[in-house]
């Protein structure tokens, strides 16, 4: 059956599989969902207790300037909490949670990173595809979940249903000349992302979630952050990254997207068992073959790809 080499939710031949497939009316209703609007709402799905130790953990540690943490933090949101957090860990890899993304993808879900959140994050709208993405394409998808109740004062999640069917933007997109950006242009792609929304006139929508809710959303889905309109007000909320299997994992925002020069994540730690990922293709394991000579002169001609190289081997990246 065709797939049109994507998840089998984004596939243009979604009908003609979603009549193959054999599912509850409860995942027929959520699937439908997906493939429309890129993302769904799943209330109910996590354990209250989970949720609650996940917050009393974040309280207690994440934002504790006296707690040690090898990871990134600031006073709104902390990278990668799993790696000090068993509640962060396991609500990232929450059993039912990872079938809910299987379901979707039909491949086996791979979390990889977290972000834990006490004040919202106030972002301009943004695809996640951007930072993370993969070939084949979009198998990538993030997981919010409220910590608290969200309401319209403490900056709730925005998004636009639809703007998944976009293609994936990138600065190839954006600029005339083949140069490969940094993370001090990213304010460009900000701007652009806003005027792509705007010319396609899609609806805003507001998260406004109930302390355990779950929004699962599509990798090329426009969203962000509203303001936080009451100042103190926090917004506890803890977000997960999965890749899926078989996929090269890449960033586009570090990549040359114009000569295909990609900056792949050879570093991904599956949050779930602790292994490093490996990038595959559809089952066909990538390796690097060249000689001395050719690794020479690409680390001698690319600088920036010899610091990557120099910092994965002092294991900085």
């Amino acid at each position: 059956m065709p797939t049109a080499n994507l998840p089998w939710v984004e596939s243009p031949f979604f009908e003609e599989i979603l009549k193959s497939k054999k599912l509850t009316e409860e995942q027929h209703k959520y699937v439908t969902e997906y493939h429309n609007n890129g993302f769904v709402v799943v209330p109910g799905l996590l354990p209250e207790a989970l949720v609650d130790r996940t917050r009393k953990d974040a309280e207690e540690k994440a934002f504790n300037p006296d707690f040690p943490i090898s990871t990134q933090r600031d006073d709104r949101r902390i990278q990668d909490f799993w790696k000090v957090s068993e509640a962060c860990k396991e609500l990232a890899c929450y059993p039912p949670l990872l079938e809910f993304l299987q379901l979707f993808y039909d491949r086996k879900p791979i979390p990889f990173q977290t972000l834990n959140f006490r004040f919202g994050s106030q972002q301009r709208a943004h695809s996640d595809t951007i930072h993370f993405s993969s070939l084949p394409a979009r198998f990538m998808c993030g997981v919010w979940v409220a910590l608290e109740d969200i309401t319209e004062e403490n900056g709730p999640v925005f998004y636009y249903p639809g703007s998944h069917r976009l293609p994936e933007y990138d600065f190839s997109h954006i600029r005339s000349e083949a140069e490969t950006p940094s993370y001090s242009n990213y304010v460009e792609y900000e701007d652009f992302i806003e005027k792509i929304a705007a010319v396609n006139q899609f609806e805003k929508k507001r998260f406004l979630a109930k302390k355990g809710d779950l929004l699962i959303w599509s990798s090329n889905i426009i969203h962000g952050g509203t303001p936080v309109t009451r100042e103190g007000a926090t917004r506890w909320s803890q977000v997960t990254h999965y890749f899926f299997e078989d996929c090269y994992y890449y960033t586009p925002m570090l990549s040359n997207m114009v000569t295909r020069e990609l900056f792949l994540r050879w570093n991904l730690e599956n949050i779930e068992t602790g292994e490093k990922v490996v990038q595959n293709y559809n089952g066909r394991q990538l390796h690097y073959q060249t000689n001395d000579k050719k690794l020479f002169n690409l680390l001698f001609n690319k600088p920036r790809v010899f610091k990557h190289v120099f910092n994965m081997l002092r294991g900085k990246e």
